[in-house]
């Protein structure tokens, strides 16, 4: 579950649904059109789709996951303290990033509690996040890694926004400490910053579904009195979807990637659709049932996706499971064509494999507005690395 530190997949998700069967034992139609494309699409070699003279650059980076603001002016870093909280780090291009939650300010959570998916809205004076509550109780003989890959997954976090340098907050959502949890994934904004899509958890009961059942909520954004807030609340769940996460909208301004299981019986086997959330209309781009697609992210002039997926493994038994998941950085185009991958974090000898080897993860990533890089995290299980990947003009 969700998104974003923003890791809503990965071994995480084994976790959170391990939550769910704790919790389980106490305890708007929409069109769908699927793509044909599935293999025809994906015949090249895993490992070398492309033309060395065309292959990404990829280099370790500083630990935290790096977001851009729309104008490339801006950008937050989220890490982990000395004390192990994820906290929100931001400065100007050029500059050095300085905490913005390490110390109480007022409507914001508490310094010792984790802060992750930071996202902008468009217009850059705002930063959107996920905090997390203060009151709720982890069930029992959970441990800490538990807890924090509950979070990690959109469990038990509000939605908050705050300015640039942290000096004003406001908390959005209204999610209570509840069993089953309340929390969401998300959130992703409009390019014209007008609205905004996340996916909010409904039901931990994985004995009807595994990752928990999601439902995707569309909302209009505005500002009264240069207070930020969320209106017209709309339930646009895809038929067939029960676990869904938001990935970001393409320049048109209605088209939202997302992960979903529609149509799937089992969610392990998640796909990247896009959304037209002006009618409702769903396309399959990866169509791959038995492959782990996740963390799409449009490419900021909306033709190309970069995302995670076990693809590079599909002949191996379980590669696609939770608890045994490989997977690689992929990207296509918008239409789920020209796959390419990107990263060979499972293949010795690249300078992102980490040998000896062992089953890394994939996580996510973000695009530089400049669309040329991206900083993407991936999971060395228990340990996270940030690296910086610069894609060849070729490649876009």
């Amino acid at each position: 579950m969700s998104k974003k530190l923003y890791i809503p997949g990965t071994k995480r998700r084994a976790l959170a649904a391990t939550f769910c069967l704790v919790l389980s034992a106490v305890c708007v139609p929409v069109s769908c059109q699927p793509a044909n494309q599935a293999d025809s699409l994906r015949s090249e070699s895993p490992a070398h789709p492309r033309p060395p003279t065309c292959e990404p650059a990829i280099a370790r980076a500083a630990d935290g996951l790096v977001v851009w603001s729309p104008k490339g002016n801006q950008y937050v870093i989220n890490r982990q303290d000395a004390s192990g909280i994820f906290q929100l780090y931001a400065g100007n291009a050029g500059g050095q990033a300085v905490c913005i939650t390490c110390t109480q300010q007022p409507n914001g959570p508490a310094p010792n509690l984790h802060k992750m998916q930071p996202h902008w809205h468009p217009s850059g004076e705002w930063i959107v996040l996920a905090g997390e509550m203060s009151d709720f109780q982890p069930p029992l003989l959970s441990t800490p890694s538990l807890v924090l890959g509950w979070i990690e997954s959109g469990l038990w976090v509000n939605i908050y926004m705050t300015r640039p340098d942290g000096s004003e907050w406001h908390r959005i959502s209204n999610f209570v400490a509840a069993q089953p949890p309340n929390g969401f994934t998300g959130v992703a904004f409009t390019p014209d910053g007008t609205k905004a899509a996340w996916a909010q958890i409904i039901n931990g009961n994985i004995f009807q579904y595994p990752f928990g059942q999601w439902q995707l909520i569309l909302a209009d954004y505005q500002e009264t009195n240069g207070v930020p807030a969320f209106v017209n609340l709309r339930n646009i769940t895809p038929a067939g979807a029960n676990w869904i996460e938001p990935g970001n909208f393409s320049p048109d301004n209605k088209s939202l990637l997302v992960t979903s299981d529609i149509g799937l019986t089992d969610p392990q086997g998640m796909d990247q659709f896009i959304l037209d959330t002006s009618t409702g209309n769903v396309v399959n781009l990866t169509n791959s049932p038995t492959v782990w697609d996740e963390h799409g992210v449009f490419s900021p002039d909306g033709k190309k996706i970069f995302f995670m997926s076990s693809y590079p493994f599909r002949t191996q038994p379980y590669s696609d499971w939770a608890i045994f998941l490989k997977t690689e950085f992929m990207m296509m185009d918008n239409d789920g064509k020209n796959l390419q991958q990107i990263t060979h974090f499972n293949f010795p000898g690249y300078p992102e494999s980490n040998p000896p080897q062992q089953g890394s993860v994939a996580a996510n990533g973000e695009w530089n507005p400049n669309g040329a890089t991206l900083s993407a995290l991936n999971l060395f299980f228990p340990s996270y690395q940030t690296w910086s990947i610069s894609i060849p003009v070729c490649s876009r």
